[in-house]
């Protein structure tokens, strides 16, 4: 029976129901899935030591006879296979744990290919080590000897596993997999076929090989994001706004009512903004700043100008907390210009019938039976935490298509920008507002943990209770025992390290009216400390909270911590930042380096580049939420492929002989 790319995995030899759950595991259900499930990264045996060599570098390949093995029962129940091999050069003896099947599977005299390294404790032993028999000539060999793919495994699958079974399918992947793209693009972009890359992405012949499917397969990859972004670029063309007239004199009465000074960045966004609006075109625009960049203020002038000119604008934002910060920020922005602003949080109707006004809302506004008619502004904030479908709800109300301004205050790098946001105009905060004080941030090793809560105690009393804090905490409740929780530790700073000052506790099983109480009264100086998980990331204004200490940091991610670090240093007093991790921190250098990073680096497009290096998109943005694309070769910051991508993409669109569905459905990923 032949098999297909849509052909059962069960149907290749050797896959029971069993094995079948474990691919499972690893999304891979078909042929065409085992096929795409591609090494990650490679390890080169080509060359064969002897030996002596081998001893003398300390890691690699070598060829060795096998001489004795034997099987040692340890006390700790652990069983321990000796395995005695020499060469023409030498000897070594080989240590393998828990396998004790080996004394019948290597056998006296056969020759196998090893690969490892000597251990660093003793110098000398060699454990568990790879190994496979010789077949006379590396070019027989299937995984030793040869430079070999290193997959993601799961329980009951190793990389030898998958390899294996990749290999016994190896002469098939032409009949599995067909060529998709024309040969006129292949051409021109010197890609080899399909068939090929992912014959050699499995089993590369050489390292020239290697990089020729991966050039192949990143192309693919890239193309697919390419070709969304064009769709929406043709998609946006077809849509009509009604422009929106600027009034030169109210901005200027606008800027004068400001009580401080925009910052050049501030400036330049609003002029790319005005320059947008005033087009039929609609404008599709995200405005990327940094935590407490001054976004809002941004936004509050394109609202002015939009509702002046006789039309409705809607902000939304993901939470009741921010929502209802946007409210008052923008009614005390906007009100020496007596524009009518209305609140909508709930799903039971709270929107007016008048038009020509800004309503600021929740997913409630989603809701809403009657929405303004001459509605042609839609802002939405952190437009990551709503789907899709319920942004294009708003961007379809009417006859004409709303401009369209989205702002994140998580920031995203540029070689991010142009792969997630390729159909969207992009405008950059950098800089803080000239009245911002820098907050400064301090990495605490856990044995001066208890003399930071001293200072912030002191800290706190000093200031005649003026000043508050945050603590924050990874979960509600604890479940390992180095994690700290935040109602385990509600109770203990309460009592034992804050006796003289009120404490609040806060986190995301409580009811909203709750958690709304809780922050109101913290605000109104009710409490001094506020103990919380990282419920309190966004939309938080609290403008005497001076001081954020974050116990075991290093379970959040650097750009989450940056969002938590930008819960103070909003009003005009110096504010602090700790970050206090894990006890055993000491142990993991990795953690501990991003920790010291992040306590050296006060701008937020630096961490987010720095951790998205570190730790990929997907840990940093989420990927599901982001819509980052998860590559499995293709880098993010290839731009440069990405535009030659964007080209052919293009062209493909423009070209009535391709069907984009079809090619879509086809193209690796």
């Amino acid at each position: 029976m032949q098999i297909t790319a849509k052909s059962d995995i069960t149907q290749l030899k050797g896959i029971g129901d069993k094995l079948k759950k474990n691919f499972e595991n690893l999304n891979i259900n078909t042929v065409g899935d085992l096929i795409r499930h591609i090494p990650f990264r490679y390890r080169d045996t080509r060359e064969i030591f002897t030996i002596q060599k081998f001893k003398e570098s300390k890691e690699g390949t070598f060829l060795a006879q096998i001489v004795d093995t034997k099987n040692i029962y340890l006390r700790n129940r652990k069983k321990l296979t000796k395995v005695r091999v020499s060469d023409n050069s030498d000897k070594l003896d080989l240590s393998f744990f828990n396998q004790t099947y080996l004394t019948k599977v290597l056998k006296k005299g056969d020759w196998y290919i090893f690969d490892g390294k000597i251990s660093t404790k003793d110098n000398r032993s060699i454990y568990n080590p790879k190994y496979e028999k010789y077949e006379g000539d590396t070019d027989l060999q299937t995984n030793l000897g040869k430079i070999y793919g290193i997959y993601h495994e799961t329980k009951g699958l190793t990389s030898r596993n998958i390899r294996k079974i990749i290999y016994n399918i190896k002469n098939d992947i032409p009949k599995v997999v067909k060529e998709y793209l024309p040969t006129e693009i292949l051409q021109k972009e010197k890609l080899i076929t399909i068939e090929d890359a992912l014959e050699q992405i499995h089993f590369p012949d050489n390292k020239d090989s290697l990089n020729m499917a991966r050039n192949r397969l990143a192309f693919d990859e890239m193309l697919s994001v390419a070709i969304k972004i064009e769709e929406n670029v043709l998609e946006r063309c077809k849509q009509k706004s009604q422009k929106i007239n600027l009034d030169e004199k109210l901005h200027k009465e606008f800027f004068k009512s400001l009580p401080y000074k925009l910052t050049k960045d501030q400036t330049d966004s609003i002029k790319e903004i005005f320059k947008d609006i005033q087009k039929t075109k609609p404008m599709n625009r995200l405005l990327n700043g940094d935590v407490g960049s001054g976004k809002t203020v941004v936004a509050a002038s394109c609202i002015l100008q939009s509702i002046r000119d006789g039309y409705s604008a809607i902000l939304l934002a993901p939470t009741t907390v921010l929502a209802k910060q946007h409210f008052e920020t923008l009614n005390e922005i906007l009100k020496p210009f007596n524009i009518d602003i209305e609140l909508c949080i709930s799903q039971e109707k709270t929107v007016s019938d008048a038009d020509n006004k800004l309503i600021i809302g929740t997913h409630a506004v989603l809701y809403q039976k009657e929405l303004p008619k001459d509605l042609n502004l839609l802002i939405v904030d952190e437009q990551h935490r709503f789907g899709v479908e319920q942004r294009e709800q708003l961007l379809k109300i009417g006859k004409y298509t709303p401009h369209y301004l989205t702002m994140t205050a998580t920031p995203i790098p540029r070689s991010l920008t142009e792969v997630v946001f390729g159909s969207t105009d992009i405008s950059t905060i950098k800089e803080k507002p000239r009245n911002r004080i820098d907050i400064d941030t301090k990495y605490v090793p856990i044995n001066k943990r208890e003399n930071c809560f001293q200072w912030v105690d002191q800290k706190i009393k000093n200031s005649n209770l003026k000043e508050q804090a945050f603590f924050i905490y990874p979960v509600i409740e604890e479940t390992e025992s180095d994690i700290k929780s935040v109602k385990g530790q509600y109770e203990i700073l309460k009592e034992k390290y804050f006796k003289d000052l009120k404490v609040a506790l806060l986190h995301g099983r409580m009811k909203s009216n709750e958690k709304n109480k809780i922050l109101d009264d913290f605000k109104n100086k009710k409490y001094n400390i506020l103990i919380s998980t990282s419920v309190i990331e966004v939309g938080i204004d609290i403008p005497d909270a001076t001081v954020i200490v974050i116990e075991n940091a290093e379970r959040f991610g650097l750009a989450q911590l940056h969002q938590l670090r930008g819960r103070v240093g909003r009003g005009k007093l110096q504010s602090y930042c700790f970050v206090i991790p894990s006890e055993n921190i000491e142990k993991k250098e990795f953690a501990l380096e991003r920790l010291k990073y992040f306590a050296k680096h006060d701008s937020g497009f630096d961490v987010a580049e720095y951790d998205l290096s570190q730790r990929g998109p997907g840990e940093v943005y989420g990927i599901n939420q982001s819509g980052i694309p998860q590559f499995k070769v293709a880098s993010l910051t290839d731009t440069e492929l990405l535009k030659e991508c964007r080209k052919v993409a293009s062209q493909l669109l423009l070209d009535n002989n391709t069907n984009i569905e079809k090619l879509n459905k086809n193209l690796f990923r």
